[in-house]
């Protein structure tokens, strides 16, 4: 089986999170929709989403981070899922500009740190 070169994708490593988001459509003010990404790189994010989108579709993501100011990135959705682990749809999403990798690593140590269980309220202020 061959499977198609995807060079986003290989560019940088995902990094395991648990982030609540809220995701409205770029230049198209609507419902926003709340879901939580579960994993990052500095090109994209995993989201999932209880609502699917079609690929192509522009968005403006909002993280809120247990730490630090909410982030809002601007990204497009790749490709669309249906998950069997959880309800609704995974969601790739490829950023319109790469986040700086120390940011990532940082985000990722405080979003999903190896060494503590994660809270119940999921640690959230």
């Amino acid at each position: 089986m061959v499977l198609p070169f995807e060079p986003w994708r290989a560019i940088a490593p995902r990094f395991p999170v648990r982030v609540p988001a809220v995701t409205e459509s770029a230049g198209t003010p609507g419902d926003p929709a709340v879901g939580e990404v579960e994993n990052l790189s500095r090109s994209g994010m995993l989201l999932r989403l209880a609502k699917t989108l079609a690929p192509g579709t522009a968005l403006r993501v909002t993280l809120s981070l247990c730490r630090r100011a909410p982030l809002v990135m601007t990204g497009t959705v790749v490709w669309v899922r249906p998950r069997s682990r959880f309800p609704g749809w995974a969601l790739g999403i490829r950023f319109g500009e790469e986040l700086p990798g120390d940011l990532v690593v940082e985000i990722a140590d405080e979003e999903h740190p190896p060494w503590a269980a994660r809270s119940t309220n999921g640690g959230r202020h």
